[in-house]
């Protein structure tokens, strides 16, 4: 949840508890007559990241472990050692699955585009998740005791020509690409493929083209320590309401136990505010926006820790967010001198797809704070669950909606009754008002006083409230950051829960609000406006006004919501205008309360 929507949470709930009690101590009411009563567990095994090199593979210590048939020629300096060799125009090469398509570029061996196949975008094509402004390098290296190698920026080949296409149930395959260096090394970036997951391996592999002159580069390079794996295309907005998607917009850190975010939104200010490094037990990197991501994923082979570094960063003249990766460089087996591995996922932040990885990713989802991530999750296993069952997501929020207010309701008829009691007894407080006008002291403990005697708690109007919030902004983050909601359709206009509902453009621009006509927001101000006439009032007419203006401002909050959290909102609103009904109508009728 971002800032500003938990802030007007935070000042609606103060508003509708502290209201009830502060408000008549400032503005005192007119005596007045008595008013009527008013967790799913995945099945999917983990997936285990082997790479045939790394398998018996360790950490590299000295260029003595090298091969002994490396000769003592070659360049003289590490700078010589690293010089590219002379490479080729620019070429592209696409790969396409099931799930996606993608283009690599053989400059960096980046990833340059990226379409999930099953998700469209609001104009009707499929969405596109690398942005159009990209930096021209990436952030790979080949990190020596005595140097790097920039592989962000390396002109490598492919090792094919055609464009690569995996079909459904086919097998993986990999992409070979490779640069050379003047001092006769060699670095292979192979990316494997999966067709049935948004998944890839890539690995590094270093190796040698030429015996004597490797042997002399690495003799003045010193041995390879570490590969940087990173990604700083950032990630592209993909929603048609940009502002409500903007405060999504992260990256991310997963080291040791601890999960660190940036919010895209420091850009703006400076780069400073998006920047972190952080080192121990890396697990993962990510940027993100509202529904998809981009992962970088720590193998832990047999479950072992990897110690290294994650770096978080931005760029602000394309506002994209970085990350990036440095893990040991392990010892390679025949001709490979040292190789290392990253699995890059990119594609919808689907919690039982990350899951899979068992490496804490379901933390990348933004589900709340700490406190209340476990009832989040709840929520969401719960509505995948029955979804299995209900086709209509649409349908799974009304009954969730209509299950946790039947759940709340003797909470919520204890408010209602002890509201009616305060009420009630207002004569009485006013005339104790009166007489301690000038002894606030006196007059709260004859208040308190009086509480007693009536057997009336203050508190007993708002407690249900304050057990209640953390369920609703538990299911506000499950409905408003959960993609299983995207493109789903519920009845007649509505046909994206993800989106507002609107009914059609509006010729003009209103402001704060936009120019969609959404329906939604509006029938939920009007429950709202028939709740407050059904609630006991203790506050004259400052309370009454605020009762007419409380409509107004929740339309404000919510015009721009998903609609599947505005229904949420709006069947718990009618909801609890029957409830209140109910409450009044079988009350039974109370005696008036002298003032004397």
């Amino acid at each position: 949840m971002d800032r500003r929507t938990g802030l007007a949470f935070v000042l609606i709930f103060l508003i509708l508890v502290g209201s009830q009690y502060i408000m008549p101590k400032i503005f005192p009411p007119a005596p007045q007559p008595e008013s009527a009563d008013s967790t799913v567990t995945l099945e999917e095994p983990s997936v285990e990241f082997v790479s045939e090199s790394a398998a018996t593979s360790q950490p590299i210590t000295s260029p003595d472990e090298l091969p002994v048939e490396f000769s003592s020629v070659g360049p003289e300096t590490a700078e010589q050692a690293l010089l590219p060799k002379p490479g080729s125009v620019e070429k592209t090469l696409t790969v396409t699955t099931p799930l996606y398509r993608l283009v690599l570029s053989s400059h960096g061996g980046r990833i340059i585009s990226f379409e999930t196949l099953e998700h469209f975008h609001h104009n009707g094509g499929l969405v596109q998740l690398v942005p159009a402004e990209i930096p021209n390098k990436g952030l790979d290296l080949l990190i020596f005791r005595g140097g790097e190698l920039d592989l962000g920026q390396a002109n490598f080949r492919f090792d094919r020509a055609d464009n690569l296409d995996l079909h459904d149930g086919g097998q993986r395959q990999s992409i070979d690409m490779v640069t050379e260096t003047l001092g006769g090394l060699a670095v292979h970036k192979i990316i494997t493929f999966d067709p049935a997951t948004y998944g890839m391996d890539v690995d590094y592999v270093l190796k040698s083209t030429n015996a004597d002159l490797s042997r002399q580069s690495l003799n003045l390079l010193g041995s390879p320590e570490e590969f940087r794996f990173g990604w700083n295309q950032g990630i592209r907005m993909t929603e048609r309401i940009e502002k409500m998607e903007k405060p999504a917009m992260r990256s991310l850190a997963m080291v040791g136990d601890q999960l660190e975010t940036k919010k895209q939104g420091g850009l703006e200010k400076n780069v400073e505010k998006v920047q972190g490094t952080y080192n121990g037990s890396v697990h993962f990197a990510a940027v993100q926006n509202k529904y998809f991501t981009v992962f970088g994923i720590v193998p832990q082979e047999g479950g072992s820790v990897v110690e290294g570094t994650i770096r978080l960063s931005g760029d602000q003249e394309t506002m994209a967010q970085s990350w990036a990766i440095d893990v040991p460089a392990l010892r390679g087996t025949g001709s490979e001198i040292a190789t290392a591995q990253l699995h890059l996922f990119i594609g919808p932040a689907d919690r039982d797809l990350l899951l899979v990885y068992g490496q804490h990713l379901d933390k990348g989802i933004d589900l709340g704070m700490k406190i209340i991530r476990p009832l989040s999750s709840l929520v969401l296993s719960l509505m995948s669950w029955l979804h299995g069952f209900i086709p209509n997501y649409g349908i799974i929020i009304i009954l969730f909606s209509v299950a946790t207010k039947l759940a709340f309701y003797p909470l919520s008829k204890a408010q209602t009754k002890s509201m009616k009691r305060m009420q009630e007894i207002q004569p009485k407080i006013k005339v104790l008002q009166e007489k301690y006008k000038n002894d606030k002291d006196k007059l709260n403990q004859a208040t308190m006083k009086l509480y007693q005697e009536e057997k009336v708690n203050p508190l007993a109007g708002c407690l249900p409230m304050i057990v209640q919030m953390p369920v609703f902004f538990a299911l506000y983050q499950a409905l408003n950051h959960t993609i299983s909601l995207r493109g789903q359709p519920f009845v007649a206009w509505i046909t994206d829960l993800s989106q507002p509902d609107s009914l059609f453009q509006l010729p003009f621009e209103l402001p704060l609000l936009g120019g969609d006509f959404n329906v939604l927001p509006i029938l939920m101000a009007v429950a709202m406006y028939f709740q407050t006439k059904l609630t006991p009032s203790t506050g004259g007419g400052q309370m009454a006004m605020m009762n007419t203006m409380l409509p107004l401002v929740m339309v404000f909050i919510f015009y721009n919501m998903p609609s599947g959290l505005v229904l949420y909102w709006l069947v718990n609103t009618i909801m609890q205008v029957y409830q209140s009904w109910r409450i009044h109508t079988q009350a039974a009728p109370e005696q008036g309360v002298q003032t004397s």
